[in-house]
């Protein structure tokens, strides 16, 4: 039995970009009105706070402007309506979106060339041309933030989201440290996908027309909000004096001087959370000079986690373009993170001895292979993320255990 999804425009796409590379046709996942749909859905969805990410349908966009260049108006063009060049358009378009979303050519080009299993299409020439493209996409996207800015023209910003750089260097205790967080995130991983199925099962059940679908996606957006602000409220007193004229922190109902840790990670944007992340290990460099009490950051980590764990498991299929890339990692970090100071706080031990930053790549690695399976592409995607070749065996280890436990 067949099922349709409609026009194609629900979830990240990228199940139905995986079922095109391998010779399914899905109907309505290609077309300029699941375009049209996939851009301004993802647009409103993620404005509206829901948790959920933005370059998981790039994916699916990217796919569908590949096919698009098989019909622009020009006569060789014609050659390319064909099944074979319109599935490696479709995988070239999906690299481009993978690495702009996170300024990985090489991990955009891998990812395409993983979720087709790889199909009898693939050839040297075509990796090679895959690669090009990935790399063209990323060259175009830093002259364009540097426009949007008004500085120089630069080839550094080539990513829409970016984790920031990994500072500390990376020790033996990274390989443990890759076990226990890759058997802590497949349990998570493995739970995300047991209750996401059974829900979908629920809502293809329960939410059948249009007026449903539309009322479910109201309520999750005010809910949502709505719970964020109000756990936020109830810990506005936990306020803590961080770096002067630091315009990463959050005041909210704190003194003047004083930051709110948990206002700081809720009133952020997706890609201003991962880089506070990376923030915190040197704040816990300088607990000595009194720049803040790091021990209290493990609460409102822990309560971030929880939010958003439970809000993308409920959220990730409804009616809405959504992503699960992004709210991987940063639950990831948030458990790199906690793992980083129970290690410090709870054993005693020394940060510039058994590193820092490198857990919490270890971590988003970890979790984003607990319910993806990606393996390889997922590697390669967090070390061109974070500019952290260093990191390439804890990473491995990580995704490798989380898979098999996953599984």
């Amino acid at each position: 039995m067949t099922v349709y999804y409609g026009p194609g425009a629900q979830g990240s796409g990228v199940a139905e970009v995986m079922g095109l590379l391998n010779g399914l046709n899905y109907h309505g996942a290609i077309g300029i009105d699941t375009l049209v749909t996939k851009c301004f859905g993802t647009l409103f969805a993620v404005c509206g706070g829901l948790c959920i990410g933005k370059e998981g349908p790039l994916v699916h966009i990217g796919a569908i402007i590949g096919v698009m260049c098989c019909y622009l108006p020009v006569e060789k063009f014609k050659i390319l309506q064909n099944d074979l060049h319109k599935r490696q358009l479709i995988a070239t378009g999906a690299a481009c979106g993978v690495s702009v979303a996170f300024g990985s050519p090489i991990g955009g080009a891998l990812f395409a060339y993983e979720i087709s299993k790889p199909n009898t299409f693939w050839t040297f020439s075509m990796l090679w041309r895959v690669f090009g493209a990935t790399s063209f996409a990323c060259f175009i996207l830093s002259i364009l933030n540097s426009l949007s800015i008004g500085a120089p023209l630069s080839l550094i910003d080539n990513g829409a989201i970016k984790f920031g750089y990994v500072d500390f260097t990376n020790t033996i205790f990274d390989l443990p440290a890759a076990i226990i967080l890759g058997i802590v995130a497949a349990l998570m991983g493995a739970l995300f996908v047991h209750v996401a199925i059974h829900l979908s099962i629920c809502r293809k059940k329960y939410i059948t027309t249009k007026m449903r679908k539309v009322i479910e996606c109201g309520i999750f957006a005010i809910v949502t909000s709505s719970v964020f602000y109000l756990t936020v409220l109830l810990v506005s007193k936990n306020c803590y004096k961080g770096p002067e004229n630091s315009e990463s922190t959050v005041r909210f109902k704190c003194p003047e001087g004083e930051y709110n840790p948990l206002a700081t990670l809720v009133f952020n944007t997706e890609g201003g959370t991962l880089r506070q992340f990376f923030r915190y290990p040197e704040l816990i460099t300088n607990a000595n000079e009194g720049y803040t009490n790091t021990q209290h950051i493990f609460s409102s980590l822990l309560i971030y986690l929880a939010l958003w764990y439970f809000f993308t498991i409920t959220t990730y299929n409804i009616w809405v373009p959504a992503g699960i890339f992004v709210p991987g990692m940063i639950m990831g970090c948030c458990l790199g993170l906690l793992y980083l100071e129970m290690m410090i706080f709870g054993f005693n031990l020394n940060l510039l001895r058994i590193g820092g930053q490198s857990y919490l790549v270890i971590g988003a690695g970890a979790l984003l292979a607990s319910y993806t399976r990606l393996t390889y592409s997922l590697a390669v995607l967090m070390l061109e993320t974070t500019d952290s070749i260093n990191l390439f065996l804890p990473i491995t280890l990580s995704i490798f255990v989380s898979n098999a436990v996953a599984r």
